[in-house]
């Protein structure tokens, strides 16, 4: 169509038979999630056993070896010294103190908490002496275990970045950071976390990573960042991100090809967690076949951002295209602050599958779903939403904008938005879209289309 066209209905136009079952399968999100003051000292993990350390032919008690677990002295020197292929370092009870410590090229070994111990990283150092922000890096590691262990970052500017880039499998678990990322002021918007698996045939888990002290306001920390050479797999799994200025899970950068970035596609799964109030994106995926599964994503209140760059986003896509986002829950408060939209698909984002998801939407002019005009790199363009709910109390603007994006489809979706003068479904530029089996309770418009073809099949449009 090459004119402005609303579609306007009033009451009821009849309801597919099979929808109320299809609707009664989604996620349950009337209300708000509960409130959650808990600081990160409040929070404790489930009692799990350790991993077996059988694999080792080497098993160092760290203490025994010389470490001082008092956080007098460093511990530097005894872990260059006691660290090698085929090795198990285990930490005691205890809180070792840690000055910039590297290491390279070692395979099959382990820092691993001892039985019933939870072991803290102290920095030696504050932030600004550290070189490039880093305080751990491992590098060309492989069969690496990390487990068990806090960080202590509750003083003042001391705190730094973590990096395991390997070139092999690597899991990190249950590993908890007490207090805030020392970023303000700091160059190259330091990451708390940077993973990355360098070979494509290897793969990653992160689980139970819990951040939830994030950053400072006027700050640029990011909570976890996959870099852009990231070739393999990786899996984050129940972890909790929370309260970080750029960006909390920033795992878009494999799959942008721009030259300055050059990324290796490496693909993510996120599994599960709770991203909070992160600025920017709570969660951001962006490489081909990437997938976030039963992810809680929450923005209630106003993230720390950096000068002028507030955008309180729940879910990012950005990059390459066939991404999946399934069974998640997002919300989007009346406190949050100005953002894009619950879910965004950005322009070099081509298709991608949402299901069985639910969103909400509190604060006014606010897109639950907003998928921008795709450049030419982007293609194919047209996503699938099916068995997506948006309910909530914003009024005024679109729930979805759809910019470009030929092929668009929903099926079996509701919106049920109760603000003033809150419009529905709005297409722009977007030909061949369909919406079927669906269910529309909007104050304002029900579906407006802009230069656009769209059909409709058992489409039903109340009053909310």
């Amino acid at each position: 169509m090459q004119r402005r066209d609303y579609l306007k209905y009033g009451g009821a136009v009849g309801l597919a038979a099979g929808l109320a079952g299809c609707l009664n399968r989604l996620p349950f999100f009337e209300g708000p999630p509960e409130d959650d003051d808990r600081t990160t000292d409040e929070y404790t993990p489930p009692e799990l056993e350790s991993s077996p350390l059988d694999r080792y032919g080497n098993v160092v008690n760290l203490v025994d070896a010389g470490g001082d677990p008092s956080g007098r002295e460093t511990i530097n020197d005894v872990l260059q010294r006691v660290v090698e292929d085929d090795t198990a370092v285990v930490f005691p009870d205890g809180r070792y103190k840690l000055d910039q410590f590297e290491l390279e090229s070692v395979s099959n070994f382990a820092f691993v908490a001892a039985d019933g111990a939870t072991p803290t990283f102290v920095p030696n150092h504050p932030a600004h002496e550290l070189e490039d922000n880093l305080f751990i890096r491992l590098e060309g590691i492989s069969d690496f275990l990390f487990e068990g262990f806090e960080f202590d970052y509750t003083a003042d500017g001391f705190g730094g970045s973590i990096h395991i880039i390997a070139d092999g499998d690597f899991t990190v678990r249950d590993i908890r950071v007490r207090g805030k990322m020392p970023d303000e002021e700091r160059p190259n918007n330091p990451a708390m976390f940077r993973f990355e698996v360098l070979d494509r045939q290897s793969s990653a888990l992160v689980e139970r990573l819990i951040a939830r002290d994030g950053g400072h306001e006027g700050g640029n920390a990011v909570g976890v960042y996959v870099g852009s050479a990231h070739a393999g797999s990786m899996t984050f799994r129940d972890c909790v991100i929370e309260n970080f200025p750029n960006n909390g899970l920033y795992a878009s950068s494999p799959g942008r090809p721009e030259e300055s970035i050059n990324g290796a596609d490496g693909i993510v799964h996120v599994e599960g967690g709770l991203f909070k109030n992160n600025n920017i994106a709570n969660v951001r995926i962006g490489t081909t076949g990437s997938t976030v599964r039963g992810a809680t994503i929450v923005v209630n209140e106003v993230p720390p951002s950096p000068p002028g760059a507030l955008n309180a986003r729940g879910l990012r896509l950005r990059g390459k295209s066939d991404q999946l986002v399934e069974d998640c829950l997002i919300y989007i408060g009346k406190e949050a602050g100005e953002g894009f939209g619950a879910l965004v698909l950005h322009s070099d984002t081509g298709r991608a599958t949402i299901r069985n998801t639910t969103i909400r939407v509190d604060r006014d002019d606010t897109y639950a779903i907003h998928a921008l005009d795709p450049d030419s790199s982007a293609g194919p363009f047209g996503s699938t939403f099916e068995n997506v709910r948006i309910v909530g109390s914003a009024g005024f603007g679109h729930a979805v904008s759809i910019n470009g994006r030929d092929g668009t489809t929903f099926k079996g979706c509701e919106v049920n938005q109760t603000g003033r003068e809150r419009n529905g479904f709005r297409f722009e530029n977007s030909n061949g879209c369909k919406l079927t089996d669906s269910v529309i309770k909007v104050t304002g418009e029900a579906v407006e289309t802009v230069n656009s073809s769209l059909s409709t099949v058992n489409l039903t449009i109340e009053l909310p």
